[in-house]
């Protein structure tokens, strides 16, 4: 995810610099220069949205915490993993006990204001919004436990429902 923001900010800093070569010495030099200014301003609100993600006020492990994730998960009575990829993105699984089979259950990730790429995700609920950053639940569409183990197939099932009910408030 956040390669392709990277990718974004550099291809819209190369499209501003042939913007501002291409209107030079074109037509009204005022407006060629409001349209550059325009671009560059959009980009730096980018960059500056990005930056805010790594802000730890806005990091989703804390976030989640506060909301109360970990005693939602305890009341299922399932033991399950909370895995940290990075401030914005973290993913909670059924400890299986195998280093096999990953359980995900969902993954949570959080997204700047302006930011919906997570519309284009197969299976996602909104479970809040705070100053702008909207924090978002992906249920997986592949998951991968022992289905012959009634265990593993209850826990499941019961981490999903209290990932399903949880929210930001």
């Amino acid at each position: 995810m956040k390669k392709s923001r990277l990718l974004m900010i550099l291809m819209s800093i190369m499209m501003v610099g042939v913007m501002a070569f291409a209107f030079t010495g074109c037509g009204d030099q005022e407006e060629a220069t409001d349209e550059t200014t325009e671009a560059v301003t959009e980009e730096t609100e980018t960059v500056t949205t990005d930056s805010l993600m790594e802000d730890p006020e806005y990091d989703i492990n804390v976030v989640l915490m506060n909301a109360g994730l970990k005693e939602a998960l305890d009341a299922t009575g399932v033991e399950y993993n909370i895995n940290r990829f990075s401030n914005i993105t973290n993913d909670v699984s059924i400890n299986t006990g195998d280093d096999q089979l990953d359980g995900v259950a969902g993954a949570f990730m959080a997204y700047a204001k302006g930011d919906n790429e997570y519309e284009a995700l197969p299976d996602y609920k909104i479970i809040g919004e705070q100053d702008g950053v909207v924090y978002v639940l992906m249920l997986p569409t592949d998951v991968r436990y022992n289905a012959e183990d009634p265990q593993q197939k209850d826990d499941y099932e019961k981490l999903t429902e209290a990932l399903k009910a949880f929210t930001i408030n």
